[in-house]
Formats: C-alpha cells, sequence, structure tokens
C-alpha cells in the first residue's frame, strides 16, 4: 500500500470514529475481533469511544474509554500527516518501544482490574 493510501486511510479512520454518533460509538455492537473471539478486551478495545468522546470535547471520558486515546489520536494524525507529505514518519526507536511497554502495561492492568475497556 503506498504511503498517502496509507495516510488517506488512517485519516478516514479518525473521520469515522470524531463523526460516529455519540450513541453508537458507545452502545453499538462489538467490531473488535479478539474481543468477539475470547471475550476479553483487546489492548486497543475502547480508542473508537475514546477518539469519539475527544472529538466532542469530552476528555475525562475519552481518558476512560482507554488512557492512551488522545496520544494515539496525535500521533496518528502527525503519522498520517507526514505520510501525506511524502515524509517517512520518524519517532526515536526509545520513544516508540517505550509507548509500547507502556500500552501493553495498560492493557495488563486493565485485564486484571475488570476495566476491559468495553
Amino acid at each position: 500500500m503506498s504511503e498517502r493510501r496509507l495516510a488517506w486511510l488512517a485519516l478516514a479512520g479518525v473521520l469515522l470514529a470524531a463523526l460516529l454518533p455519540e450513541r453508537m460509538a458507545r452502545q453499538g455492537p462489538t467490531l473488535c475481533p479478539f474481543r468477539r473471539a475470547t471475550g476479553l478486551p483487546c489492548p486497543s478495545c475502547g480508542i473508537t469511544r475514546s477518539w469519539n468522546a475527544a472529538a466532542r470535547l469530552k476528555l475525562r471520558d475519552s481518558f476512560r474509554f482507554h488512557p492512551f486515546g488522545l496520544p494515539a489520536l496525535a500521533a496518528t494524525l502527525l503519522i498520517a500527516l507526514q505520510l501525506g507529505r511524502g515524509r517517512q514518519p520518524k519517532v526515536p526507536a526509545g520513544v516508540g518501544v517505550g509507548f509500547g511497554a507502556a500500552w501493553l502495561g495498560v492493557w495488563l492492568g486493565r485485564l486484571r482490574g475488570g476495566r476491559g475497556g468495553g
């Protein structure tokens, strides 16, 4: 897939999450294949609702749906903009590894605490 197509796909995902009616985002069907197969939330469960709440400036709700919703939204937009301009996104290795480890830690904590994001 070309970088420009990937950028458009990322932007379309952000727009879809933002423009989805709030009721549908909160009470819609479960689309996550991991959750449907296991009954457990995946590491990204709650991101669509988080982005939907952020688009409505409900930042507390956004954080509640997924603690990394806002940073993931910002990163997605920045990377999509860089790809759209034909630039290769540059993320220092330590940042990516640290963010990934923190994301995994949040997921494990949510699983253990019963706050699966769903």
